[in-house]
C-alpha cells in the first residue's frame, strides 16, 4: 500500500505541475474532468465503465495499473488504474487537424479507489485543446469532452 500511496502522490503532483505552469487561455474549461462513483469496487466500475464506452460509440483498448511497466507486476498498484478507448474515426479526424491532438488521443480515464468508492478521472481534451490554439479541433475536443462526461456519467449509474 506504501508503494501505491508514493505513485499516487508523484502522479498527482505530476499533474498538477502541468495543470498550474501551462498559460490560461480565455474559457471556463476546467483541466479536469471528475465523477465519483460511491459504493462500488474497481472492478465493478471497470465494467460498468467499459460498457458505457462501447454504448457510445468507442471502442475499449486496454486497462493498465498506473505504474504498468514501471515496476514488478507484484509491486503495480492494485487500486489505480488506466483505461484506454478510441473512436478511430474521431481519432483520424482530429489527428489530420493537428497531431499534437496525439497527447490526449487515444481516450484515456483513470480509476482511482477511494474510501468509499471509485473516483474517475480524465484531463479535459477541451482544456487541452485551447492550450494549442487550434479552434478547429478545438470543435472537436468540445465533442470528446462531451463524450467524456456521457461515458463517465453513464458508468455512475
Amino acid at each position: 500500500m506504501k508503494k501505491t500511496a508514493q505513485y499516487l502522490a508523484l502522479f498527482l503532483s505530476v499533474l498538477l505541475n502541468l495543470v498550474t505552469n501551462l498559460p490560461a487561455l480565455a474559457g471556463d474549461e476546467p483541466p479536469l474532468l471528475n465523477v465519483t462513483i460511491k459504493g462500488k469496487t474497481l472492478d465493478q466500475v471497470t465494467e460498468s465503465l467499459i460498457n458505457a464506452i462501447n454504448s457510445n460509440n468507442y471502442s475499449f483498448v486496454r486497462q493498465q495499473a498506473i505504474d504498468s511497466r514501471l515496476v514488478p507486476t507484484d509491486w503495480e498498484a492494485r487500486s489505480v488504474r488506466i483505461v484506454y478507448f478510441c473512436n478511430f474515426d474521431t481519432m483520424n479526424r482530429a489527428l489530420a487537424l493537428d497531431t499534437r491532438a496525439s497527447e490526449f488521443l487515444p481516450c484515456r480515464i483513470t480509476l482511482i479507489e477511494i474510501k468509499d468508492g471509485v473516483e474517475l478521472m480524465a484531463v479535459n481534451p477541451a482544456w487541452v485543446s485551447l492550450r494549442l490554439g487550434n479552434y478547429r479541433l478545438h470543435e472537436y475536443c468540445v465533442k470528446l469532452k462531451a463524450d467524456y462526461q456521457a461515458i463517465m456519467n453513464e458508468a455512475a449509474l
